[in-house]
């Protein structure tokens, strides 16, 4: 009873104790939920009017303005910025509350309540319910979707567990403990929708900015929501969000002031953003590396990825990939600064006499040479640095370089080898979807009965030290025998004119805009 007391203590702080309080810390926060971490620029008063510009890399013509199936930078972008979760995360993984203001679980983890928050309204001006939470989970839980939350809540979750207790309450009912529920719903696919909503176009949410124009491939337009529950939020009148897919002609923009943010730079233009612009970086952005399928040949043979591995001088790759960062990484998806990240646990060496007598052990004679496809930025520079480092080694890889407008309908999960970076996830997430059996992001075909198990028991469990044991070991499990080669992590950075303030990050890495201002 003392456990379960402290639980709800924790969770109505807005914590998460769930998550383990001693792992991740409170997350300070005021009461309307606003994070007090990751935010940019000096402190000052916030300034009110004018239209934030911004360029992406990347957009698609076939991506949505549907929260629930949110993939790629724009619609990410909306579903931020447009929509509310019930509860927000930064991009450490603390926890503020945000559509919902306390939640507590039972001391099974089996059963989860949601309190709402009063006075939010959706931008056509009707109030948040229950009943639009149930509606938008349902909605998720609808294989017909496809939304992109369905492999992470579905194995928990079915419709009948989920029901409005009353008006402002919301409760979870799942088929198996899973101690890691405030998180899972932090990310944007869980965004709250108003019941009954079916045409996405005009983006009717409860954020800080209304869906004014949305073209994926393009541009998309929103405006400031002067309903938002946030007294005072959001600053800007509106955001212009443009597609640049250039390189170059992105770095161009804003240090020319045509742009006022840019997103994706990567490598050494990180060192051009002085004068009037700065870099803005998310330090654990995301992991860097080449990824295999262990099932197939050559590369289920674990000697050959145990060379792969011995040969990338990991410090001389991310020096390249992200110059000033120098965050390299034993092969696991979590970066060292997580508080699940096991210790004692050290990346390996670089042995190219080692990498050389694992191919000898093989059977490879001579050099071991495969394909590693790969496009522009980040993904590209690492290929190139491992071939740059793995060459002493005895392995020559033939690095293709592909469009990124296609990568991801030609060549992922198509080709057995890849040039990837992969943004972070909470380890109760990276773990099942990368690793687990059926995971919608297995792209090296791990397949481990017993690493399924050790992160099952690390989901269900409430106690704190077994869930970083049991983590602990199925990551270890993972950087023994796991088809990948992950040099390190690198900052997820934009750069952006130093008149922007207030820029933050939520559910993990996505740009939250409420608090962003033209100083």
């Amino acid at each position: 009873m003392t456990n379960l007391i402290n639980r709800r203590t924790m969770l109505k702080a807005g914590a998460g104790a769930a998550l383990g309080a001693g792992l991740f810390g409170l997350s300070a926060c005021g009461d309307d939920g606003t994070p007090s971490s990751s935010s940019s620029g000096a402190a000052g008063t916030p300034k009110r009017g004018g239209t934030l510009r911004w360029a992406v890399a990347a957009g698609n013509a076939t991506q949505v303005a549907d929260p629930a199936k949110a993939s790629g930078t724009m619609p990410l972008l909306i579903a931020t910025n447009c929509y509310d979760t019930l509860v927000r995360a930064d991009e450490n993984y603390q926890l503020t509350p945000a559509l919902a203001t306390e939640w507590e679980s039972t001391p099974d983890a089996l059963t989860w309540t949601f309190k709402l928050r009063q006075g939010v309204k959706f931008h056509d001006g009707s109030p948040l319910t229950a009943q639009d939470v149930v509606y938008s989970f349902k909605r998720i839980l609808d294989p017909a979707l496809a939304a992109v939350g369905l492999a992470q809540i579905g194995p928990y979750l079915q419709p009948s567990g989920i029901a409005a207790v009353d008006q402002s309450t919301v409760k979870l009912t799942l088929t198996k403990p899973n101690a890691f529920i405030p998180v899972l719903v932090s990310a944007a696919g869980f965004s709250i929708v108003k019941d009954g909503t079916t045409d996405f176009k005009a983006g009717n949410g409860t954020g800080p900015f209304t869906l004014t124009g949305f073209d994926a491939a393009a541009r998309t337009s929103l405006a400031r929501f002067d309903g938002y529950w946030q007294d005072g939020k959001p600053y800007l009148d509106a955001v212009q969000i443009v597609v640049i897919a250039e390189d170059a002609t992105r770095l161009q923009a804003v240090t020319s002031g045509s742009q006022d943010v840019v997103d994706n730079i990567t490598g050494a233009n990180t060192l051009l953003l002085k004068g009037s612009v700065e870099p803005y970086m998310l330090k654990n952005g995301g992991w860097v590396g080449l990824t295999m399928f262990g099932d197939t040949a050559p590369f289920n043979n674990q000697k050959i990825i145990q060379a792969m591995q011995y040969a990338a001088d990991r410090k001389k790759i991310m020096s390249v990939v992200a110059p000033g960062i120098d965050i390299v990484s034993p092969d696991i998806p979590i970066p060292p600064a997580d508080p699940f990240f096991p210790s004692g646990l050290q990346p390996r060496p670089y042995d190219p006499d080692r990498a050389k007598a694992l191919l000898k052990e093989a059977g490879v004679s001579g050099t071991f040479g495969f394909d590693v496809y790969a496009y522009e930025g980040d993904k590209l520079d690492t290929a190139v640095s491992f071939k740059s480092t793995a060459e002493a080694g005895g392995i020559n890889a033939n690095v293709i370089t592909w469009p990124h407008a296609t990568f991801f309908t030609d060549i992922f999960k198509k080709k057995p080898a890849i040039g990837i970076s992969v943004a972070r996830l909470h380890v109760s997430q990276a773990l099942p979807r990368l690793y687990g059996k059926g995971g919608d992001l297995n792209i090296t075909h791990f397949s481990n009965p017993q690493f399924d198990e050790l992160v099952a028991k690390a989901t269900a469990t409430t106690d704190q030290a077994q869930q970083k044991k049991l983590f602990g070991d199925a990551l270890a499990m993972v950087n023994d025998t796991a088809a990948n080669v992950i040099p390190g992590w690198e900052g997820q950075v934009y750069g952006k004119n130093r008149k922007v303030q207030g820029l933050s990050a939520a559910n993990g890495a996505h740009m939250y805009l409420a608090g962003a201002y033209l100083a």
